[in-house]
């Protein structure tokens, strides 16, 4: 029996720090994130909010990002556990067998093992079940029909060992028998199993090619199956489970995303073959919706890394019906693809097959947008000659118009609608009326002031705040001075002290362990702005001798202005005694004041 991987260890402490240090954060998020060079950091669209204008930030240095729009923020670690849904241990197993660090796994106790992820053991047994099925298709004497198959399509056997191609023969137990009992209820889960009802399971998947599903981060999270035979349905899906959901994934995208990046494009097929022969042809930027029509979340996915988006359809009725459907998640995640419209009876695969890949890239590069194929399909139903259409045809378009988030590129399609149609702007506009709820204007300047950063350090009590997270050997000073105590901002002295606290008891402040430790927003984003910024100018602790003064000068002031009230006072009551004293306090606060005016850090406080 094929045995699934035990998982009941957990990663030395010391490991997890040698991960950390070796890894370099930037590369790992460049994989699932466009980023680019801002000055010190690297910034991209947020993979965890929607967003038009980029607000997730990356520091290489510090080892971790912060988006300034959503809040979402941590290191390495938290960023492949937030983004793939995955437990910590399995973050750190990715990360180790990408940078080819040993895992010297130690027993996990009971109630450790309890709590271990069962994402984890899902993604196992679809490893093992992907691991069976390409077994068999290269090995196994029933998989010839299927090989058949696979080569008459000209899929190579290099791509069958890239993506893994697989073979389930036409039996009920092929999988069932090689698993245990637990892995049988895991497999159960991911659907690759059915249960009887009695606790007695069968495949699937039978007599079908198997096409494995695999997240960014190279999880299989799904299948795919093919009937070779005369069953139906032609095409059989993995079933929505803990691990898969068809509306998040897109088909090839693991290998693709590279690609993507490099070429700045990203196409978009419809089938597992499109795909395949387009990678082996050299596009190799080629992913493909997952049976199903294309959704706002899997946009906004490939948006990370590209806006350059180019779906390619066939010509006939039912693909050019999928096109015109395809326009509203792309409207929602305002997102201005282009098309391609093959020649009837076409489809990458096909083309490609018959005219080569040069032929298909000049398809692409003439790609025209979306949004004017369908607004003129849209269009052109109607009779223009006749008044009657006029109006059907702005009517018909004002749907489309109403779902265009930005107010810039509405106005331009108004008047290019108003031109095509013959009849004034203004009846058009008057006819969207306002803005639908749904629409998102991400550039407005409501988001723009709501994303905008919210703390600057304009002041020395700010600044010290800024010192403690920057340069941490100016903690000490701060402590000794007890500087905290004569803030006037309660915030930041919570924040100060909070600081001090977590350097006493870590011997260091760890903007990750900060930004995981920290609950209040408004201090995480005070964190990460200051992190993000580049080193202070000038000298650490000059700059804090100047901020100690103005603190100081600053409460000075204070107290001479009661002292002085208090004064005025008692002269008005002719109170001769406390009129002497109080002249002598302000006398004090006097001298105090040229004292604070000439404090300087002594060398051995540095």
């Amino acid at each position: 029996m094929h045995m699934l991987e035990n998982t009941s260890k957990f990663i030395p402490e010391d490991t997890i720090r040698e991960i950390r240090e070796t890894c370099s954060i930037v590369e790992v998020v460049s994989g699932y994130v466009s980023l680019k060079k801002a000055g010190a950091n690297y910034q991209g669209l947020c993979p965890f909010h929607n967003e038009k204008t980029p607000s997730f930030t990356v520091n290489e240095s510090k080892k971790f990002f912060y988006c300034f729009g959503c809040g979402a923020s941590g290191d390495v670690f938290s960023f492949l556990m937030k983004h793939d849904k995955i437990s910590f241990q399995e973050a750190a197993r990715l990360l180790a067998k990408k940078y080819g660090i040993h895992l010297p796994e130690k027993p996990l106790s009971p109630r450790q093992q309890k709590r271990l992820s069962e994402k984890e053991q899902l993604y196992k047994a679809n490893q093992a079940a992907a691991d069976l099925y390409h077994r068999l298709l290269v090995q196994d004497s029933r998989a010839k029909q299927a090989l058949q198959y696979l080569q008459e399509r000209g899929i190579t056997g290099e791509t069958i060992r890239e993506y893994r191609l697989g073979f389930a023969p036409d039996a009920w137990d092929t999988l069932t028998h090689q698993l245990d009992h637990k892995s049988r209820l895991h497999a159960g889960k991911t659907g690759l199993l059915i249960d009887k009802g009695t606790g007695r399971y069968y495949d699937r998947f039978r007599n079908r090619i198997i096409f494995p599903i695999s997240s960014v981060s190279n999880h299989i999270v799904g299948f795919g199956g093919r009937s070779i035979g005369p069953g139906e349905p032609k095409y059989l899906n993995s079933p929505e489970s803990a691990v898969y959901s068809k509306r998040h994934n897109l088909y090839g995208l693991h290998t693709a995303v590279r690609h993507i990046q490099k070429e700045n494009r990203v196409l978009i097929v419809e089938g597992y073959l499109d795909v395949l022969t387009l990678h082996q042809a050299g596009a190799k930027n080629a992913v493909a919706a997952l049976g199903t029509a294309l959704t706002e979340h899997q946009i906004r996915i490939l948006n990370r890394y590209t806006p350059n988006i180019v779906t390619v359809f066939d010509s006939d009725p039912s693909g050019v019906k999928a096109m015109v459907r395809s326009l509203e998640p792309f409207l929602m995640s305002a997102v201005s693809p282009r098309v391609v419209l093959l020649p009837p009876g076409e489809d990458p695969d096909s083309f490609v097959r018959s005219n080569g890949i040069g032929p298909f890239r000049d398809q692409i590069d003439k790609a025209e947008l979306l949004l004017d194929f369908v607004i003129e399909k849209t269009v052109e139903k109607n009779d223009l000659a006749t008044p009657n259409g006029k109006v059907r045809a702005c009517n018909d378009t004002v749907p489309l118009l109403r779902k265009i988030s930005d107010s810039l590129e509405r106005d331009l399609y108004i008047q290019k609608i108003s031109r095509r149609i013959g009849v004034g702007e203004a009846h058009i506009r008057s006819r969207i009326g306002a803005q639908p709820r749904h629409a998102r204007p991400d550039d407005g300047p409501e988001r723009q002031q709501k994303e905008k950063p919210a703390y600057a350090p304009q002041n020395a009590e700010k600044i010290i705040v800024h010192l403690m997270i920057l340069h941490t050997e100016t903690i000490d000073i701060i402590q000794d001075k007890a500087l905290l105590e004569d803030f006037t901002n309660d915030d930041l002295r919570t924040l100060g002290t909070l600081l001090c606290r977590i350097y006493r008891e870590q011997g260091t402040l760890s903007i990750p362990y900060l930004m995981d430790t920290i609950t209040e927003e408004r201090w995480k984003q005070l964190i990460a702005e200051d992190a993000l910024r580049n080193e202070t100018s000038g000298s650490p602790v000059k700059i804090l001798e100047d901020c100690i003064r103005s603190i100081r000068l600053k409460k000075n002031s204070r107290q001479r202005e009661k002292i002085n009230l208090l004064l005025k006072q008692a002269e008005a009551n002719r109170d001769e005694s406390l009129s002497l004293r109080y002249q002598h306090e302000f006398q004090t606060l006097l001298h105090e004041k040229r004292d604070i005016m000439q404090f300087k850090l002594n060398f051995h406080q540095t």
